[in-house]
Formats: structure tokens, sequence, C-alpha cells
């Protein structure tokens, strides 16, 4: 039996544009989390889909910084062979991002397991990425005050 496990990065793909959604961010365990789906089906992927990107930012995340913003987001990815979240946060000097991905099959979202072999994400994923660190260095880093209102604001959506 194929696996998710065994066919991250194995499996042949057509390069077709997925729909990237932004939604609402959350708070989870003192962190503050931007949430982008992609999927290769729907504008938005279904609420179970939504409990497995929970999930894995649940299993990912540290403990809050004391006495500084903590700030993570999350990119939920439904394809055809299994489900993958991308969990990222930032470090205490704003400057390192850490990352999880966990994947899962489509009968056992609520079971994820991290992906093999330092697999962190693909290229529909790396789209919300790429706008979370340009968003990231204009709102918080460049600023001589941080302001984390307008980098919560900052999103991203539309084929990719």
């Amino acid at each position: 039996m194929t696996t998710p496990q065994t066919q991250v990065g194995e499996r042949p793909v057509e390069y077709r544009p997925r729909a990237l959604s932004t939604l609402a961010p959350e708070s989870e365990h003192g962190w503050t989390v931007k949430r982008y789906t992609v999927s290769s089906f729907r504008d938005v992927p279904a609420p179970d889909i939504l409990e497995f990107a929970r999930r894995g930012v649940r299993l990912s995340l540290p403990d809050p910084y004391p006495g500084l913003p903590s700030h993570a987001f999350s990119v939920v990815h439904e394809d055809e062979d299994a489900c993958y979240v991308v969990v990222g946060w930032w470090s205490r000097n704003r400057v390192i991002l850490h990352t999880r991905t966990w994947l899962a099959d489509w009968d056992a979202l609520s079971t994820p397991v991290e992906a093999p072999a330092y697999a962190t994400a693909c290229i529909w994923e790396m789209a919300a990425m790429a706008h979370e660190r340009d968003a990231w260095v204009r709102h918080v880093v460049v600023p001589e005050r941080p302001d984390f209102p307008a980098y919560l604001a900052s999103a991203v959506s539309g084929p990719h």
C-alpha cells in the first residue's frame, strides 16, 4: 500500500494553479496564528480539513515567548493523495522561521504524522510562505515599532 509518507516528493504532479485563501487569524496556546488554505478541489477546504490544520498547529508550537507577542502561521493543503499542513513561527529575535510539516491520509485526519525526509513545503504552500516573509519584514522587522495589526491584516489569496 502506498501512503503519503512514501509519496512525498515521489508522485508525478502536473502543475496547475490552485486556490489559495486566507482565513481569519485564530489564537492557540498564547500564539496568534494566521491561516491559509490551498486546495486542488475548491476555494476553501471543508471543516474537517481546517480542524486537521489546527491539530498540526497544536502539535507544533512551543510555549509562547514570555512578555513578547508570539505569531505563527499555518498553510493547510488538500491534495489528491492526502492533506498537508505547514506550521511556521517566528523566533524570539524575529528573523528566524521555524517550521514543522504534518500530513494525513484522508481517512486519518485526526492523526497527523510529521512529514518524512525533512519535507517542508510544496510550491503552492510556498506562495503563502513567501507572502508571510515579506509581510513580516515590512510590518514587524523593519519598522522601529512593529505594527502587528498591519501584519495580521496582510493577506494573499487567489490562484497560485
